[in-house]
């Protein structure tokens, strides 16, 4: 995590967090049905013609074969959850790592190897934020201004949006009680996952920036796949950028977070 904090720091019993041998084959299909059962990710998808297409040509399966690769043990001196790892089609989602309900990481089998143990930190916090939300919420409030936002959005904005594993179920939320970031496909005749634009909400003048609103950048950065307060932690939390408001910010109360993987 790079904030040189120590063990004694984060609450709850680091027992409750196994490292989990990886999933694939049979057994990972009756993770990914799991999942589906509880967060209906791939139900949002089919429902949602701009996601369907983006996805037309990726195949949404764990790896059919036996996968024999180990994943780098979690730092239990950090807080987050062990998660447990399903081998991935190395096309599902386009090749992007994510999580499915409740504390499953999907990795594609043939991810580079230098990359995983960063990933694995990136995913691990995505993890935390399933398992507890209430805390998440408390802690961006107290850190960002940032607040669950219970409005609606505009069809013309849902429906180019794009469906993110990640963010299902999380809620938007709005920063400064002002700003909904959002994340919406370049190309609506051509959608590609990788390829979104970050646009602010603004609900009480029902406005949509194409730019960052004024201090979004001097407090959070640049951060390409910032397309909500989840994700843009979890990047924050792997990378450790130095000089950064927003991580500098958050490190200093990771301690509220529970540890815990239930």
């Amino acid at each position: 995590m790079g904030s040189g904090l120590s063990r004694e720091f984060f609450q709850g019993d680091n027992t409750l967090r196994p490292n989990r041998p990886p999933l694939s084959g049979d057994e990972g299909l009756q993770a990914l049905f799991r999942a589906e059962q509880i967060d209906q990710y791939q139900k949002q998808v089919s429902e949602s013609a701009i996601n369907r297409k983006a996805r037309a040509d990726y195949t949404y399966m764990p790896a059919v074969h036996s996968v024999k690769r180990t994943v780098p043990n979690k730092d239990d001196s950090q807080p987050w959850p062990s998660g447990q790892v399903v081998w991935m089609d190395p096309t599902a989602e386009g090749g992007l790592p994510h999580t499915r309900a409740p504390n499953y990481i999907c990795i594609p089998y043939t991810y580079d190897e230098k990359q995983l143990a960063n990933t694995l930190l990136h995913e691990r916090v995505h993890v935390s934020q399933r398992l507890h939300p209430k805390a998440w919420e408390k802690l961006l409030a107290a850190t960002w201004d940032m607040r669950p936002w219970v409005g609606n959005l505009p069809d013309s904005i849902r429906t180019r949006r794009r469906i993110n594993p990640d963010l299902t179920p999380a809620p938007l939320f709005i920063w400064k009680n002002e700003y909904v970031v959002l994340g919406v496909f370049k190309d609506e005749s051509k959608p590609v996952l990788a390829e979104i634009d970050l646009v602010w909400w603004m609900p009480k003048n029902q406005t949509l920036l194409k730019e960052a609103p004024p201090g979004w950048k001097e407090f959070f950065g640049t951060i390409p796949a910032g397309e909500h307060p989840y994700e843009i932690s979890a990047y924050l939390v792997a990378a450790a950028p130095k000089g950064n408001k927003a991580y500098d910010a958050l490190k200093s109360r990771l301690g509220d977070l529970p540890t815990s993987e239930v």
